[in-house]
């Protein structure tokens, strides 16, 4: 196959000397473009017909110088592939310049973002890197958050296939290529990193996306190690990766990868699953089958004394109750039937019944609870983090006859200790501690 760079192709870095500066403000106030080649910036690309010159800044002010290109003959009714391309330690983006020749842009019709990270900076920081504390002690800004705040607002204001974005970089930007799948998995549908690297720990992160990973066996500057113990990590996490090593070959494997044609035809090829390429099938039985979450739930089952305190206001003093309750695995351990036996509560009759279980594709808590004290039912859903699940509870205020919200925190102390405490909200929108239950297993499970 033909080589994309040819011998007498260029690959140095150029600067652009205008003074026009053109300000775009987002309609949406995501942030800012100052459209502007500045004298002082190197460029990463060498393709001035194609590629505009533009500074973006993110929502905390930070300023990204990068190239962009449009596909040719750009149409609003059809949406494109983005290209990331992060450049190495010279300042070159030589993927960007690739696909500006005239036979690529027919072929492969698509947006291209080359930014600079600039001098005093990098696009991410493993902690393989050989200088990572040196590069702590200096303080080089890591530029990952505003290439990816900029990739995020582009898609929203322009025809970008959000199944088709792609990232690659050789070097520094191999680093970057692996640095942005780290940090946005779910945005990418594929990457290419060349003579970079992460941390083979973190190969997880990267499981659900196609790499193509590249490096040449004797380099003196990336040892070519830092790809070959990753391919590993990714092999035994299940990655679909592909690995390339090109014998007795140093630092520049450029003309070996973005010169051939192969690796362009198999970048576009990729794409994200959507909701239409989904087997509903496959769904639905991920949907029916139990977790962690159940098994742990499961834990629950048995029989338990709550001690109750209730507050009518903050200032008053809280009434006492003591319930006795009992779990019940239901429906194959995939709900927690919650019943309350009958007692005398504040001089009335009660008892109650509730279900807890967790939905695996909302990946969210749910519940449900019938008492005495009314005709409604109350559906609650809860968030886990560590130790705690917050709650949102939503049921019938019969004062108003219209629905309420209700926030209450589950501390998990151990399998056969837990606390649950009830928040009401005042009309001026501050909130007092309206119940709390400390559920205890019954000694012997009486």
């Amino acid at each position: 196959m033909n080589s994309l760079l040819k011998s007498g192709d260029s690959v140095s870095v150029r600067t652009y000397s205008s003074s026009l500066i053109v300000l775009m403000i987002w309609a949406a106030g995501f942030g800012s473009f100052i459209c502007a080649p500045l004298s002082a910036q190197v460029s990463p690309t060498n393709s001035p017909l194609y590629y505009k010159e533009s500074i973006f800044t993110d929502s905390k002010g930070n300023a990204l110088v990068y190239h962009m290109m449009i596909p040719e003959e750009l149409r609003i009714d059809r949406k494109y592939p983005l290209v990331l391309v992060l450049h190495g330690r010279g300042g070159k983006a030589v993927a960007a310049d690739i696909l500006a020749q005239p036979e690529m842009r027919k072929k492969f019709p698509c947006f291209v973002i080359a930014p600079s990270s600039g001098k005093k900076a990098i696009w991410a920081r493993p902690k393989i890197m050989k200088n990572a504390e040196r590069i702590l002690q200096i303080g080089l800004q890591e530029r990952m958050p505003e290439v990816l705040e900029l990739i995020e607002g582009l898609i929203k204001n322009s025809p970008i296939d959000r199944s088709r974005i792609y990232v690659t970089g050789t070097s520094l930007g191999g680093f970057g290529s692996f640095g942005a799948i780290a940090s946005k998995p779910e945005l990418f549908a594929a990457a290419v990193p060349l003579c970079g690297g992460w941390e083979p720990s973190g190969a997880a992160n990267f499981s659900k996306v196609p790499l193509w990973i590249f490096h040449g066996e004797s380099d003196p500057i990336v040892p070519v190690e830092r790809s070959r113990e990753m391919v590993r990590a990714l092999k035994a996490a299940g990655s679909p990766v592909k690995y390339t090593e090109f014998a007795k070959t140093g630092h520049n494997i450029l003309r070996k990868t973005y010169g051939k044609e192969d690796l362009w035809e198999w970048i576009f090829d990729q794409r994200k699953a959507s909701a239409t390429d989904v087997d509903p099938m496959q769904k639905w039985m991920e949907f029916m089958t139990p977790g962690p979450e159940h098994q742990a739930l499961m834990k629950r089952v048995g029989k338990w004394n709550i001690d109750i305190q209730t507050w009518m206001n903050s200032d008053s003093p809280p009434q006492k109750n003591v319930l006795k309750c009992e779990y019940k695995p239901v429906l194959g351990n995939r709900y927690l039937s919650q019943q309350i036996m009958p007692m005398d509560f504040n001089g009335m009759p009660f008892e109650a019944h509730g279900f807890i279980g967790f939905d695996t594709i909302k990946n969210i808590y749910v519940s449900s609870w019938i008492d005495t004290f009314g005709t409604g039912i109350a559906t609650g859903t809860g968030t886990r983090t560590e130790k705690v699940i917050n709650w949102t509870w939503i049921q019938t205020d019969p004062a108003t006859g219209t629905s309420s919200a209700t926030r209450a925190v589950e501390e998990l102390i151990s399998d056969d200790e837990f606390k649950f405490t009830i928040y009401m909200t005042l009309p001026d929108g501050s909130e007092f501690i309206n119940m709390t239950q400390h559920a205890r297993r019954s000694p012997g499970n009486d």
